[in-house]
C-alpha cells in the first residue's frame, strides 16, 4: 500500500498539471449547467416577453374589412377573449395590449402587403355560407409564428361567437353543444411529472460530464506516459505491473469523483435557483414538489455516480492504453463517447423505465435512475441493484486492463496496427487473415449497411428485401478477405468433412436444439413482450410460399450467415488465438479455440438484434462454430444452419400439422416437468456429440 500511495501522488501530480484536466473537472462541471439551465431559461424567458410586447402586423383583403374588424374588436376586449358580446368588463379591468396590427390591403396592393406583413390573412365564403379564414405565415420566423399563434386565439373566440349567436337564434343554449362534460385528473404529483419530463436529460448530462471528467486524465496517465517516454522508466520501478496499473486507475477515478461530486452540486444549485430563487410565481406552482424527497435520496444517488465515475475511468484508460499519443487516445476514446452517449439517452426514452431488467445494464441503469430519484420513485433495492451492477462491471474492467499491462505488445506496439485493410492491397501480402481492427471495421460497416440499404431493400420489395440484407452478409466477407488476398479455402474452411465425424455432428445439433428450445421457453415466460414482437415479425413472411420462405430464410442464411460467422469471424480469431508460432507446423490452443468461439458466439447472438433470441442463437452459434472445428469443413454447419432455419419456418407456415407430428412444438409455454425433460434429452444428446466428435473429429 506504501508503494501504491505513493504511485498516486505521483499519477495525481502529473495529471493535474495539465491545465486541460483542471478545466474539464472543475470549470465544465461548475458552468456548464448554471449556463444551460440558468441560462437558457432567461434567454428563453426574454425572447417570450419580447413576442408579447412586440407588435405584429397582418395582412387582409380590404373586401373583408369587417371580419377582420371583429379580430380587431377581440382583441381589444379586457382580460382575454371569447367573452360574450353582452358581458361587462370587470370593474378595474385593464385591456390587453394590442399585438396585433391588422393591415388592409386595397385591390392590387395584395402582394406588396403580404411581403411586409408578418401573417396574411385570406377570406373566403364557402356556398353553405360558412366564412373560411386560411392563415399564411412562415414558420422559422419567430414573429410569423408568434402572430399565427395569436390569431388562431381571436379567430377561436370569433368562432365561438358566431355560434352563440345561432344558437340563441334558433332558441338554444350553450349547453346544447356539450351533453356530455368530462375532467382528467392527474394522479401523478408535480415531482412525478418533472421527473418524467427532464429527469432523463439531467442524468444524461452527469453522465456524459462525468465521463469527460475521466477522459483526460486517463489519457495523461496511459498515453501521455508513452508520449513522454517516461512509461520505460517506470517499469524499471520496484513496483509490479498491477500496482502501477491500480495507481494510475485510482488516480484517474478520484478526478472523475470529483468531477461526479461538483456536477451533482452545480446540478442541484441550479435546479434550486431556478425553480425557487429565480420565480416565487413558479415556486408556488410547484407546491406538490417533494424536495425533501429528493434530499433524502441524494446519498445514494452520489454513491451511485461515484460508482459510475469508476466505471468511466475503467472505460477510458482500457482504450487509451493502445495510444502512443494524445491525439491517437482522443481518437480511440471517440466511439467510447458516442456509445455512452447513447446509453445515456435511455432516460429520456418515456416507456424504459427502471426495474429488475433494465438495473443490469451499464449506464442505462444511472441514466433511469436519476429520472426515478428526480421524480420521486426512488427504489432502494434497484438502486443497490444498479450499484453492483456498475461496480462489477469497473472490477472485470480493471481485472482487463491489468491484464492488458502485461503484455508488452500492447503496451509498446504502434497502436492498432490490426487495421490493415486500410493498406494498399498492393502492400498487402498474398495469404494476410484479417485481424482484430479488420474484424471490427467489417462487421460495423455490415451492420450499417444492413439498417440503411437492408432497411430501405425491405420498405420497397417487402420480403424480398431479406434477401438484399442476406446477399450483404454474403457479399462483405468475400470483399474483404479479396481486398486482404487471404487464403479463402483455408479461412472458410472449404473442405471435405471428416465422414467419420457425421453422426457427432447430428448428436450435437440435435441436443443443442433442444436446448436452445428450453431456453426460449423460459425467456419466452421471462420477456413476453419480446416473444411476441419476434413472431409478429415473422408472421408475413410465412404467407410467402414454400419456397420462397425456404429460399430467403433457410438457404441463404445457411450459406450466407455461415461464412461471416464461422468462416470470416471465426476463422480469423482461431487463427489470431488458437496457433503458437508461425511454423509450417502449427499447434494449435484449445483455449484459443475456445476464446473465438466464444466471441464469435456472442457477435452471432448480438446480430439478431433480440433480447429473446440474444442467449439461445449464442448456444447454437457455438455449437456451429464447433463442428466446423471438429469436422474441418462449414459445409456441415451450413446444412445444419439449413435444417434448422427450415424446421422454424415449416413450424410457423404449418402450425397444426407440425403441433400433430411433434406436440411441443406449438406450445406457447411448457411445464416444468417438459422443460426438465427436454433439458435432460438435449444435455445427453449433447455430450454424445461431444465424446464422438473428440473421438472420429479432426485431431
Amino acid at each position: 500500500m506504501r508503494k501504491i500511495k505513493t504511485l498516486i501522488r505521483k499519477e495525481l501530480m502529473d495529471i493535474l498539471r495539465d491545465k486541460k484536466t483542471l478545466i474539464l473537472m472543475v470549470v465544465v462541471p461548475v458552468l456548464l449547467y448554471p449556463l444551460i439551465l440558468i441560462g437558457m431559461s432567461l434567454v428563453m424567458v426574454n425572447v417570450m416577453q419580447s413576442q408579447e410586447t412586440e407588435v405584429h402586423t397582418v395582412g387582409y383583403a380590404a373586401a373583408y374589412a369587417g371580419a377582420a374588424a371583429e379580430l380587431e374588436r377581440l382583441q381589444a376586449k379586457p382580460n382575454g377573449r371569447g367573452q360574450e358580446k353582452d358581458q361587462q368588463p370587470r370593474e378595474g379591468a385593464e385591456t390587453d395590449a394590442a399585438v396585433l396590427e391588422f393591415l388592409p390591403a386595397q385591390t392590387g396592393q395584395e402582394a406588396e402587403v403580404k411581403e411586409t406583413a408578418d401573417v396574411w390573412l385570406d377570406f373566403s365564403t364557402r356556398e353553405d355560407g360558412t366564412l373560411y379564414v386560411s392563415v399564411e405565415y412562415v414558420s422559422t420566423d419567430q414573429s410569423s409564428r408568434y402572430a399565427k399563434e395569436e390569431l388562431e386565439e381571436l379567430l377561436e373566440a370569433y368562432r365561438q361567437e358566431l355560434l352563440l349567436e345561432k344558437l340563441g337564434q334558433e332558441g338554444l343554449e350553450e349547453s346544447f353543444l356539450y351533453p356530455l362534460v368530462y375532467e382528467a385528473q392527474d394522479g401523478a404529483s408535480a415531482t412525478e411529472s418533472m421527473g418524467m419530463d427532464i429527469g432523463g436529460s439531467i442524468g444524461m448530462l452527469l453522465i456524459i460530464t462525468i465521463l469527460l471528467g475521466a477522459v483526460y486524465p486517463s489519457i495523461d496517465a496511459t498515453a501521455g506516459e508513452k508520449e513522454r517516454g517516461t512509461l520505460e522508466t517506470l517499469l524499471t520501478l520496484p513496483v509490479s505491473n498491477f500496482q502501477m496499473i491500480l495507481s494510475k486507475y485510482v488516480s484517474v477515478a478520484l478526478l472523475a469523483s470529483v468531477t461526479a461530486i461538483l456536477s451533482v452540486l452545480s446540478l442541484g444549485g441550479s435546479v434550486w435557483f431556478l425553480m425557487f430563487g429565480l420565480s416565487p410565481e413558479l415556486a408556488g406552482e410547484m407546491e406538490g414538489l417533494s424536495a425533501m424527497g429528493i434530499l433524502s435520496a441524494a446519498p445514494v444517488l452520489l454513491l451511485t455516480l461515484l460508482v459510475t465515475a469508476f466505471l468511466a475511468a475503467a472505460l477510458c484508460m482500457t482504450f487509451c492504453v493502445f495510444a502512443r499519443s494524445f491525439k491517437e487516445a482522443n481518437n480511440y476514446i471517440t466511439p467510447v463517447l458516442l456509445v455512452v452517449m447513447f446509453a445515456a439517452m435511455a432516460g429520456m426514452v418515456p416507456t424504459v423505465q427502471l426495474d429488475y431488467r433494465t438495473a443490469m445494464i451499464p449506464i442505462v441503469n444511472v441514466s433511469l435512475m436519476v429520472k426515478q430519484v428526480i421524480s420521486g420513485q426512488f427504489h432502494l433495492v434497484l438502486a443497490g441493484i444498479t450499484i453492483c451492477v456498475n461496480l462489477a462491471c469497473s472490477i472485470l474492467i480493471i481485472w482487463v486492463l491489468a491484464k492488458m499491462y502485461d503484455s508488452e505488445n500492447i503496451l509498446f506496439a504502434d497502436g492498432f496496427r490490426s487495421f490493415r485493410i486500410f493498406q494498399k492491397r498492393s502492400e498487402i501480402a498474398p495469404g494476410t487473415v484479417p485481424d482484430g481492427g479488420d474484424l471490427v471495421i467489417s462487421i460495423t460497416l455490415l451492420f450499417l449497411l444492413l439498417i440503411y440499404a437492408g432497411s430501405a431493400a425491405s420498405l420497397r420489395l417487402g420480403f424480398w428485401g431479406t434477401a438484399v440484407s442476406q446477399l450483404l452478409i454474403l457479399l462483405v466477407p468475400l470483399a474483404v478477405t479479396w481486398y486482404m488476398k487471404t487464403d479463402v479455402k483455408q479461412l472458410f474452411s472449404l473442405r471435405k468433412p471428416v465422414w467419420s465425424s457425421l453422426p457427432g455432428a447430428l448428436l450435437l445439433y440435435a441436443g443443442t436444439w433442444c436446448l436452445v428450445m428450453a431456453l426460449s421457453m423460459l425467456l419466452t415466460v421471462l420477456l413476453p413482450g419480446s416473444a411476441r414482437n419476434v413472431e409478429e415479425a415473422f408472421m408475413p413472411m410465412a404467407e410467402q410460399p414454400l419456397w420462397a420462405v425456404l429460399l430467403v430464410l433457410a438457404v441463404m442464411p445457411g450459406i450466407g450467415e455461415e461464412i461471416l460467422f464461422r468462416g470470416f469471424l471465426f476463422g480469423s480469431l482461431r487463427e489470431k488465438f488458437s496457433y503458437k508460432g508461425r511454423t509450417e507446423e502449427k499447434k494449435e490452443s484449445l483455449r484459443g479455440v475456445a476464446l473465438a468461439i466464444l466471441i464469435t458466439s456472442l457477435v452471432f447472438g448480438l446480430f439478431h438484434m433480440s433480447l429473446i433470441k440474444l442467449l439461445p442463437t449464442a448456444l447454437l452459434g457455438a455449437s456451429f462454430a464447433w463442428l466446423v472445428y471438429r469436422t474441418g469443413s462449414i459445409g456441415v454447419s451450413m446444412y445444419c444452419h439449413f435444417l434448422n432455419n427450415a424446421a422454424s419456418m415449416l413450424v410457423l407456415k404449418y402450425p397444426e400439422e407440425a403441433g400433430r407430428l411433434v406436440p411441443f412444438l406449438t406450445k406457447e409455454v411448457m411445464t416444468w416437468q417438459e422443460l426438465a425433460i427436454l433439458t435432460a434429452v438435449g444435455v445427453v444428446a449433447a455430450a454424445l456429440g461431444l465424446l464422438w466428435l473428440k473421438k472420429f473429429g479432426v485431431k
